[in-house]
């Protein structure tokens, strides 16, 4: 079974309903091309450059998650009859920041679940603990119509232990809505980061990158096996790949790594 996913590479203003505005479109975009999930990047709610994470900014851009922008969401969500993924800056009711979270809304516009990001930058000379409250879980995997769903953000990428705790309880394709910000190396990272985590855990990989001055774009769309299904520019744009569960269970059968791990030497 094929089923059409869409990368929404976008550009964030500092407004709210600019951006969902702009998501709406994208999703019916992405609807009428026959995609059935639709993933936009990290933080897409209100995006903003790195050098304005002040904690009382962000706390002040946030939204609950009944606010404004996850209920247009929701509605676009049921209108266009696909499931959408997006970034958000979720109010901390006990802290005097705001958590990184995605949404996770299903084609009747349902909230199914939400992640709020466990690993925060403070690399690079950046400190996103600074501004945002720490996630305490990581994602459980989610069944969905088109196969069991791992979910993991940008900086989380480095950690390989976060897509491997997903992998195995049943993961047959990862989201990753990222803000890869530009720096010296980071496009390498991002690149080869990618295609380890789909080679090494054998599932699609899903990414959808903030785009503009400080960010990477370049989205990518990788198979099991490691092979790149479509990528982005740098700019906005809607790219979308097939993902097909008899080409996991094809790869899986030729590389079975990950039945194959001996975790009682390594843990």
């Amino acid at each position: 079974m094929s089923t059409l996913i869409a990368a929404a590479q976008m550009q964030s203003s500092g407004i709210a309903e600019e951006n969902l505005a702009k998501a709406e479109a994208a999703i019916r975009i992405a609807a009428a091309r026959g995609a059935k999930l639709i993933v936009f990047p990290e933080i897409f709610m209100t995006g903003f450059p790195p050098a304005d994470l002040k904690a009382e900014l962000v706390r002040k851009a946030s939204q609950p998650l009944d606010g404004p922008f996850v209920r247009g969401l929701s509605a676009a969500a049921r209108q266009a009859g696909l499931w959408v993924i997006s970034g958000m800056l979720e109010t901390a009711e006990a802290d005097a920041k705001a958590y990184n979270t995605t949404v996770v809304l299903n084609a009747q516009g349902e909230l199914v679940t939400f992640y709020r990001k466990t690993h925060l930058f403070d690399a690079f000379g950046f400190k996103e603990s600074d501004a945002f409250a720490t996630g305490d879980k990581l994602f459980e995997p989610l069944e969905t119509p088109f196969g069991r769903m791992g979910l993991f953000v940008c900086y989380e990428l480095r950690f390989p232990e976060v897509a491997r705790y997903q992998a195995e309880r049943g993961v047959d394709f990862f989201i990753m809505p990222s803000g890869w910000v530009n720096g010296s190396m980071k496009e390498v990272h991002w690149r080869h980061l990618i295609v380890a985590r789909a080679i090494e855990n054998t599932a699609y990989m899903i990414t959808s990158d903030q785009t503009g001055d400080k960010y990477l774009g370049r989205s990518l769309l990788v198979d099991p096996m490691g092979v790149v299904l479509a990528e982005g520019s740098e700019g906005e744009d809607l790219i979308y790949a097939d993902i097909n569960l008899e080409r996991v269970a094809e790869v899986r059968g030729k590389v079975p790594s990950v039945a194959h791990r001996r975790s009682e030497l390594y843990r």
